[in-house]
Parts: C-alpha cells; sequence; structure tokens
C-alpha cells in the first residue's frame, strides 16, 4: 500500500481513490512509489482497501514460482469479487504473461515494465470503461517522477532497468529486457529530491548495480556523486554479480568507504560448484566470488556481505551441493538467501532435467541450516560495539525501533520516546539470526559520519 500527502485534486478525478498493492524487489517498490507520484499528481488520493478504490493496481512479481502463484491468486480474487474492469496489473507480468492474465482478468489494464509512467493515462481508460493494454519496450527514465513514498526515510532511485546477463533459469530479462542504465544526472537528481523531501536513506536498485555506466562514470562515481550532495544521509548498494562487482571492486572498495555510504553489499554466488555455474550461465568462477569477498573484507572494514543460493538446480549432484556448502563455509556471508529451484516458463533451465522435489528440499535444508548458523556467528561479533544507529523503521511492539549502523546491520532499540529519523549511539548487547538488539548508550549525534567497525573481526573459518 501507499501512503504520503497528496496534492489538490484535479476537477475529473476530485473523489477518485487509488489503491496499489505491490509485490518483488526493490524496484518494484520503488516502480509502485512512482505511480503513486503520477496517480497522485492527477488528483487520486491513496486507499488501503481494494473496496474503497476506484482504481487497484497490483503490481507484480513472477521472478519465483512461489510469488507468481501468490500474485495470480490475488489477482483471481479481485477478479472473483468484481473489480476486473478497475484493475490495473503492472509490472514484470504483463509483458511476460500478457496473454495469461488477459485470459484471468480479460477486463483488466495492463503496464508493463517499460510503460510505468502511463500509468495515469491507464487510470483514465479504466474509469471511462476501457481497456488499456501499455505493454512492450519503451525508453522512458524515471529518475524525476514525483513520488509517494510507502517510508518517507527511505528514497529508492533506480539506476537502471532491465538486465545483461543470460543466465539459464531467469525469468526476469524476459520481463525487463536488455540493460538500460539511466542517466548519471537524472539519478544524482533523483537522490537529491529525495534527500530534500527529508529521506535520511537513498537506496540505489537495479538487476545489477555492478554493470551501471553513464559517460565514464560507474558505480563507484555515482556513488561518491550522491555522496558529495549536501544533507544528513546514507546511501545503500543493491544487487550486484560477481563478475561485474570485481571489475569495479578498487572503485567500490573507496566509494563505500565514504562516510555517506553503507558497509554492505549484496552478491549473489547462486552455486559454489563450477560446474553447476556453467550450466546456470552465470559468468564467474567460485574462486572469483571467494577472491571479490577477500578483495571487500580487505578493503571496506566490517562490511556486512549478503549473498543468494540456488538448491536444487538442474543437473546438480551431492557433490556440487558440497562445494556450495564449502564456499559458503569460506566466505562466511552475513545473510545467505536460500532459493529452492523451481523452473521459470520460457526459460533454458525450464527444459532441464529436473531433480525430485524431495531431493531439492533436503539440499535446501543443509545450505539454510548452514548459512544460519554462520549469520548467528557473525552478528554475535558486534556484542559489545557501540556506535551510530540510524532509525528509519517501527519496530512490530510499542517503543520499538529498528535502525541499521554504518555496516547496514538491523538493530532493535527500545525508546519511550520517536527515534524515527534519528541517529542515536547505541550499544550492542545481544544478537540474533536476524538482527542485533542494542539499547541506546548516549543522545542523539551531531553528524552522520559513521564510527569505524574495527571491532569486528573478519573470520575464515569454517
Amino acid at each position: 500500500m501507499w501512503h504520503g500527502t497528496v496534492k489538490k485534486a484535479a476537477a475529473s478525478t476530485e473523489c477518485m481513490k487509488a489503491c496499489i498493492e505491490t509485490y518483488g524487489c526493490a524496484a518494484n517498490q520503488a516502480e509502485s512509489e512512482a505511480m503513486a507520484g503520477i496517480l497522485s499528481k492527477e488528483g487520486f488520493s491513496p486507499c488501503d482497501e481494494p473496496a474503497s478504490a476506484d482504481i487497484i493496481v497490483v503490481n507484480t512479481c513472477f521472478v519465483k514460482s512461489p510469488t507468481e502463484q501468490k500474485v495470480l491468486q490475488r489477482i483471481r480474487r479481485l477478479v472473483s469479487l468484481g473489480y476486473g474492469s478497475r484493475l490495473i496489473i503492472a509490472g514484470c507480468m504483463p509483458d511476460a504473461l500478457g496473454g495469461r492474465l488477459a485470459r484471468l482478468a480479460p477486463r483488466a489494464s495492463l503496464v508493463g515494465t517499460h510503460n510505468v509512467t502511463r500509468i495515469a493515462e491507464a487510470a483514465h481508460e479504466a474509469l471511462a470503461g476501457r481497456r488499456a493494454c501499455f505493454t512492450g519496450d519503451r525508453a522512458e527514465t524515471r529518475p524525476g517522477s514525483p513520488r509517494v513514498r510507502r517510508n518517507g526515510l527511505i528514497g529508492i532511485t533506480e539506476i537502471s532497468e532491465g538486465c545483461g546477463g543470460s543466465c539459464a533459469y531467469c525469468c526476469v530479462r524476459l520481463a525487463k529486457g536488455p540493460m538500460r542504465c539511466f542517466p548519471g544526472a537524472a539519478v544524482v537528481e533523483d537522490a537529491g529530491a529525495a534527500i530534500r523531501e527529508g529521506c535520511r536513506e537513498v537506496w540505489l536498485t537495479s538487476q545489477d548495480c555492478g554493470s551501471y555506466s553513464s559517460g565514464r562514470a560507474g558505480l563507484p562515481e555515482l556513488v561518491e556523486s550522491i555522496a558529495a550532495i549536501g544533507g544528513d544521509f546514507m546511501i545503500r548498494v543493491g544487487m550486484m554479480n560477481p563478475d561485474s562487482a570485481l571489475r569495479i571492486a578498487g572503485g567500490l572498495s573507496s566509494a563505500l568507504n565514504g562516510p555517506k555510504a553503507y558497509r554492505f553489499v549484496h552478491i549473489p554466488l547462486q552455486s559454489g560448484s563450477d560446474r553447476v555455474l556453467g550450466l546456470m550461465r552465470r559468468k564467474y568462477r567460485a574462486q572469483d566470488f571467494l577472491g571479490l569477498v577477500r578483495l571487500l573484507r580487505e578493503g571496506v572494514p566490517g562490511i556486512s556481505i549478503m549473498t543468494d543460493v540456488i538448491a536444487g538446480f538442474p543437473g546438480e549432484t551431492d557433490g556440487d551441493l558440497g562445494e556450495t556448502l564449502r564456499v559458503i563455509a569460506e566466505a562466511r556471508p552475513d545473510v545467505v538467501n536460500v532459493s529452492r529451484f523451481g523452473p521459470r516458463p520460457g526459460t533454458e533451465a525450464a527444459g532441464m532435467p529436473q531433480l525430485p522435489d524431495a531431493v531439492i528440499k533436503a539440499r535446501s535444508a543443509a545450505a539454510i541450516g548452514l548459512a544460519r548458523r554462520i549469520s548467528v556467528e557473525r552478528n554475535q561479533e558486534w556484542i559489545g560495539w557501540k556506535g551510530p544507529v540510524l532509525v528509519t523503521e517501527r519496530g512490530t511492539k510499542p517503543g520499538q525501533c529498528v535502525g541499521h549502523n554504518p555496516s547496514y546491520k538491523p538493530v532493535l532499540l527500545e525508546s519511550a520516546g520517536s527515534l524515527m529519523g534519528k541517529t542515536v549511539i547505541a550499544e550492542i548487547t545481544s544478537a540474533a539470526l536476524t538482527h542485533l538488539k542494542g539499547r541506546i548508550a548516549r543522545g542523539l549525534t551531531a553528524g552522520r559520519s559513521p564510527i569505524p567497525c574495527s571491532r569486528v573481526s573478519v573470520s575464515r573459518k569454517a
């Protein structure tokens, strides 16, 4: 759902309300915020319940089979409730599954991932009882679009769209197409607008941030340009593939050491077996991943590393799984997202001989068990650390809030007063699987320069 300040409504849509439901990644969230901003500018006010809405937008994702089924079930439900004519299906599905959606929701409008800025046109068409279909490739620059942010403290800036990879299992590129980088000036201005509007974090998102290029500037130069903007904020860099990150490792380390950058990277491994990486059509070897981890740990003290692993890819053997577990044990990532392989329509991997579900489940459990043990151990290394924590989220219980330290570790705090958008000096008192727990050791900080995380050692034990 989306919230925010709504500008004065235009006469034709003065009482119109729009409800946006979002599934998927940070890029999808950014696109939902842009659609909400465009609709707000047209006079639509935000609404949390489809029953009260004149327009319902479902921003879809189908990167994994469980997500696809969840989204399709939601669409079926909305159609069964009689909302079909005021339903707009947006995101990845319209371009990849347009025919299926037309059968499932024949009266719903479609807005593909390359046509986000046409959402207002689609809304007006739907209100007039006509079905809009804005799909297919179209060059649009989304940085600079008006926004209504889900979290007013976090600005999400897309730096590119599409993907330059050719992974055998990935269906996202079928929807998003080839990679297209947005101009650096537009990205920096978009980040600057978020900061001026009060955002304390700027998230840079892409299908592969490491491949970003605009003129002679790559990702490191982009981060440094945004960091040069005046204001009190932090930058979080999104996912990048190991091969692209290796090409910019030196500049990336320098950029992440800056006082306004979180010392955090998300670099998918997917498999520790070179044979399986070849079947996946990935462009690196397991040793490249390990070398990148070493370079980043040596160049960026206290860096947090997130990675992804796919269990049960077609052709994977017990020996291949053992290689993946070995790489995880050596790299010791802070977070490992383990996914069970599921074939996606239209991909090369869907035509490969599939492993039994029981085998995939068992291999996933083995990877999750190791990953969780390492995550807890990595978090426990922070106990006793004291430093700045920027609070951007409310906790699940009254009096709780969640912030991040300079290494983007989630820190759960308790406070009688609101700390939203503020930076406090906190001391870490305990550690859980997914977060640290701390207490406020001192009041608000005067500045935002992170304290070096030299306390946290880099361990290479299994």
